[in-house]
């Protein structure tokens, strides 16, 4: 038996009404709705682009990994990493060919600073008390022995061999056809009815959806579209695909600059990089416009990746504009950095799925099982993601702090 493929519909197919509408047709947007019909509810998924997976979750690095610092965090990354270790199998697909481009490559974070020796220890002992036994603590000798191209500098480091990235696009199709909802696209939802408290429809390009149960998962959009205040801030992220180059090693790790959060990866025989700095909280928006600078700060700054990775410094000599392709999306960031998932605190039959502060796609399968759980059981906040924890807080998150 082949696997279906996903129910793409036409706008002007829009239901009048439905019990559910999820909004968001990202990788958080069709693993909510694959959840929602284990748990036995029927929704429907709109989408404002031409397809889905398009915008936000295609302009990720599309990285997965449990090393987290908390163990709720570490929880929620290793249940969505298992998710990808055994994707055919828990989507119940016979399809052995099908793939998501998972590559198991590990997670290398490292430091010059041999003081972050004591915090990397502690970071390894608490990953282990969750449940990563796995995870290693390198010094920077054992590190470069590993990978030979690492800087002499590096002091200390950590790697998980079991994560990695996998290739979103990819997941997002085949979850989104092993949950044979309807996808509804080029339809744009513009307000969420309200009366009495309760929510009893969606306004969209296409017209009013009569229901009493939205499930906003639609990223940057998400806190324009609630009708409640949401604790997020968005900020951009670029995004730099560097072209096939025999000079970057294809069997390294996500390597990331623990002093600095620049990182790189491999990407088809050449390399994605990336620097989720801070920014200033910015509107949604789509398309979002990088900055053109990003490519020297990245490859030129002192706490760019050739800091770690010397042969960088080398290659961006020789590199030239046709071969890097600079891209940008927009983080969802909440005060804790952790997701708002379930009842919206203060709107009957509106739930959040939305604000990963940059790990939608590591955290996606887990957050659309927390949000069927919390959608289909009495005790909906009794989670450490729910959103009633913040009681109606919207102050913006900590733009000096760094998260990768």
């Amino acid at each position: 038996m082949r696997q279906s493929i996903p129910r793409r519909r036409d706008a002007s197919e829009l239901p009048a009404s439905t019990p559910v509408v999820i909004v968001g047709g990202g990788i958080v947007g069709v693993a909510s709705a694959w959840f929602l019909r284990q748990y036995g509810l029927e929704a429907i998924v709109v989408e404002a682009a031409h397809d889905i997976g398009v915008r936000t979750t295609a302009m990720s690095a599309h990285c997965i990994r449990a090393q987290f610092s908390d163990r709720d965090n570490i929880a929620m990354m290793a249940e969505s990493l298992d998710f990808y270790e055994h994707f055919n199998e828990r989507l119940g697909t016979d399809r052995s060919d099908a793939s998501i481009g998972l590559c198991q490559q590990g997670y290398l974070f490292a430091s010059t600073d041999p003081a972050d020796t004591g915090v990397f220890a502690s970071r390894i002992a608490t990953q282990r008390a969750a449940g990563l036994d796995d995870v290693e603590l390198l010094t920077g000798e054992e590190a470069r022995q590993r990978f030979p191209w690492l800087s002499d500098e590096i002091a200390v480091a950590t790697f998980r061999s079991r994560d990695g990235w996998i290739d979103s696009r990819l997941a997002v199709e085949a979850i989104a056809a092993a949950a044979q909802v309807p996808i509804f696209l080029n339809v744009s939802a513009s307000e969420i009815l309200v009366e009495a408290g309760a929510v009893i429809g969606v306004n969209t390009s296409a017209g009013t959806i009569a229901t009493d149960t939205v499930v906003i998962a639609a990223g940057p959009f998400s806190r324009e579209l609630s009708p409640e205040p949401l604790p997020i801030s968005l900020w951009r992220r670029h995004r730099l695909i560097v072209a096939a180059n025999s000079a970057i090693p294809q069997t390294g790790p996500v390597t990331i600059d623990a002093n600095s959060g620049s990182h790189w990866r491999p990407h088809r025989g050449g390399a994605l990089l990336a620097w989720a700095q801070p920014e200033t909280d910015q509107p949604a928006q789509w398309p979002v416009q990088p900055d053109p600078e990003f490519v020297e700060l990245i490859l030129q700054s002192e706490g760019g990746v050739g800091r770690l990775a010397p042969f960088w410094n080398d290659l961006r000599l020789r590199l030239r504009s046709s071969e890097i392709l600079l891209t940008a999306g927009q983080y969802t960031m909440t005060p804790d950095h952790r997701p708002l998932i379930g009842a919206a605190p203060r709107t009957r039959g509106l739930y959040l799925n939305t604000g990963y502060s940059g790990h939608g796609i590591m955290g996606a399968p887990a957050g659309a099982r927390i949000l069927a759980e919390a959608m289909t059981r009495s005790n909906d906040g009794s989670h450490p993601f729910a959103p009633n924890r913040f009681d109606g807080q919207t102050d913006s998150p900590d733009i000096e702090q760094v998260v990768i």
